[in-house]
Parts: structure tokens; sequence; C-alpha cells
């Protein structure tokens, strides 16, 4: 009989498990669809961007300004993107791999690592390695307003500008697609690196016949970058904090699917135990009458 019921307290438990992680599928499910429409819709902004950029950047023209200058501080800064939460599958153990590959390459050129933090797990792993982090950001959901995220963006500006920083970019989970989402890092800064990578991942990179030579810019090229390159580190930081969001979600919705099919599964064991066990227990209690109206002969 205790068989019996340790099996159902067990198949008990694993059911109410399941409903657990069956619920926060959903809920992730129609997070990363709201989060994927937002996504969908900045690719056209994001591919006139590119476009208007290597316009400006391969026009020809000389262009000077400080966010393109190669700085010569010996400081890097990469501002790590981690979950709130967690039960995400291995979403936040490969941004910590990837931090800890920034740490070893800082130490190998002798570089400072000014590391800044958004996420309870990333800031989690950090202290718990002892590792210093120059500022958190805690305090905003995982997709920031654009007046927050132009203060973030700003602030790595101003660092770069005053030649405190060589080098800016974002560790983070970079969407792709459905099928596809990496943990990478993201160069912002020096421009060039960015400008590099958003004519690279625009869907069209030149839809004109035209030579970038053949347009004419009206006013000074340098007034124009200038706005431009505050807009285009703006854009990066935003669209970092997006496709964080929008990968977390993923692989929060792959791995409670994995948690509650394995659930289904132990479920479908268990009562395959439970009858088992039972049948057993009611072939003894047969056998024990028999031998009973045995002995009574």
């Amino acid at each position: 009989m205790s068989d019996t019921r340790q099996i159902k307290n067990r198949h008990r438990a694993v059911s109410d498990i399941g409903k657990l992680t069956g619920t926060m599928e959903m809920i992730s499910r129609a997070r990363y669809r709201k989060h994927l429409e937002s996504w969908q819709n900045r690719q056209d902004f994001n591919d006139g961007l590119a476009q208007l950029a290597y316009l400006v950047f391969a026009g020809g023209s000389e262009i000077k300004h400080p966010l393109m200058e190669e700085a010569t501080s010996g400081k890097m800064a990469i501002l790590v993107m981690g979950s709130d939460r967690g039960l995400c599958g291995g979403f936040n153990s490969n941004i910590n791999h990837l931090v800890d590959i920034h740490i070893k390459r800082a130490e190998r050129f002798r570089k400072e690592l000014l590391i800044y933090a958004c996420g309870k797990k990333a800031i989690s792993y950090l202290k718990s390695k002892n590792i210093p982090i120059e500022k958190e950001f805690a305090t905003f959901d995982e997709d920031p307003n654009p007046k927050r995220i132009d203060e973030i963006a700003d602030s790595f500006i101003q660092l770069y500008k005053d030649k405190t920083i060589s080098y800016f970019g974002v560790v983070y989970t970079r969407f792709f697609s459905i099928a596809n989402q990496q943990a990478q890092t993201h160069s912002i800064l020096p421009l060039s690196d960015l400008i590099d990578d958003l004519a690279t991942k625009a869907t069209v990179i030149w839809p004109w016949r035209a030579e970038p030579a053949d347009f004419d810019f009206l006013g000074d090229i340098n007034e124009l970058f200038s706005s431009l390159a505050q807009m285009i580190v703006r854009s990066a930081v935003s669209e970092c904090f997006l496709d964080s969001a929008l990968s977390e979600h993923l692989y929060r919705v792959v791995a409670m699917k994995n948690a509650t099919d394995n659930a289904d599964n132990m479920k479908k064991q268990l009562l395959g135990d439970y009858n088992r066990a039972r049948q057993s227990q009611i072939t003894g209690e047969i056998m024990d009458i028999i031998g009973g109206v045995e002995g009574m002969k």
C-alpha cells in the first residue's frame, strides 16, 4: 500500500510541475510574440539607417568625428545583458562564458576592463566571481523606454569622446531568426565597426544603381554625420535590448516546453508503475484469501 501511495504522490507532484511549466510557456510565448512584432517593425528602419550610414561613410568625403577616431585609452567597456529571471535554458550561461572570455582577453592585452551590467542573473554571476561592476542597470524593464536607452547610449558616447575608453561593446544574445539566436559581442565604438556591422546585416545594402560619389549633400557632411552617429549608437543599443528580451523569452518557451513534455512522459511512466504495483497488491491480497480458505479446510 505504501508503494502505491508514494507513486500517487509523485504523480500528483509531477502533474503540478507540468501545469506550472505549461503556464510559464504560454506566458513567455505571448511576450515573445509581442517582442517579435516590435523587432519586425524595426527592420525597415534599421535597413534605412544602414543605407544612410553607408552612403555617408562611403561617399568619398573625409569625415572627422570623435567616434570615428581610434582612442588610445587603456580601458575597454562592455555592457552585459542578462535576464532578471531564470528557467531559460542556457541563455545566461552563454552570456557568462563570453564575459569570462573578455576578462581573459583584457588580461592578455593588459587592458583594464570596465563592466556594466543589466539583469539580475548577470549581476549575480559577476558578484559571485568577485568581478567588479562599474555600474548596474537594474531599475527598468527588460525593454527600456527610448529615453532611458538614450541616457545609457549617450553615457558611453561621452566616455569615448573623453577618451576614457577605447572600446565599447554589448555582450548579449542576438536574435537572427526564430531558429537562430547566438550569444555574442556587438561592437558599438569605435563607430566604424558598428557601421560595418549594420551594412553587413542590412537586408538591402545598396538599392540604387548610382555610386555613393554621385550623391550631393547639402551643408557640412561632418555636421550631418555628427547627428547620424548619435542616432546609430542609440539605435544599436536599443536593438540589443530588444534582441536580448526576444531571445530570452524564446529560450524560456523552448525550456518550458521541454520541461512540460518531460513531465507528461514521467506521468505516463508513473501511471504504468502505479498500475503494476496495484495489480501486484491485488494479486497478493487474492493469494492471501486463497491461502486463508485453504487453511480453513
